[in-house]
């Protein structure tokens, strides 16, 4: 089966206006458990505002959450992928751009996101899955040669009298 970033769209989209402060914004994350919300302008996707952002920009700078709008702090280079990419792919972009999550569209449509330990937690499975399937294949490929074996060595004498009568002529 194929990973596709569509398959792991876990986290739901919780929009915020810019014009909403960051305490605003952590409240509703506190309150929802999330660790990202979507931040829009006009009903479009403007930005996100991580709990990183919160950190750096608003808590480890000195700002006041009440004063300062979601739309100041948020993190505008945002990094996205439509729905149909492969995992790798996906994983490949987000170590390009150095991010954590990934904004999921088809088309103008934005599905929800994607976070690393989705992708890490699907690529895991996938692996284990593939070693599942080769762990049968290898035990049916030793079953079979020894197998063979055996059958050899029940069938060696036979084997060397027909071997020797042939010799003799």
């Amino acid at each position: 089966m194929r990973c596709t970033v569509e398959s792991l769209v876990s986290e739901v989209v919780v929009t915020l206006d810019e014009q909403a402060s960051v305490q605003a914004a952590a409240e509703l994350m506190a309150e929802r458990n999330l660790g990202s919300l979507v931040i829009t302008r006009d009903g479009r996707v403007s930005g996100l505002f991580s709990e990183s952002d919160l950190l750096r920009r608003v808590v480890g700078a000195g700002r006041d959450p009440a004063a300062v709008t979601v739309g100041d702090v948020c993190t505008r280079n945002l990094v996205s992928v439509p729905y149909d990419w492969e995992c790798l792919r996906a994983i490949a972009k987000m170590q390009a751009h150095r991010c954590r999550r990934l904004l999921v569209f088809r088309g103008e449509q934005l599905l929800g996101l994607v976070h690393i330990t989705d992708l890490a937690h699907a690529m895991a499975d996938t692996a284990r899955r593939n070693d599942l399937l080769v762990n049968v294949v290898g035990t049916i490929t030793l079953a079979v040669a020894i197998g063979v074996i055996v059958l050899l060595a029940y069938e060696f004498p036979d084997m060397l009298r027909l071997a020797e009568g042939v010799l003799a002529r």
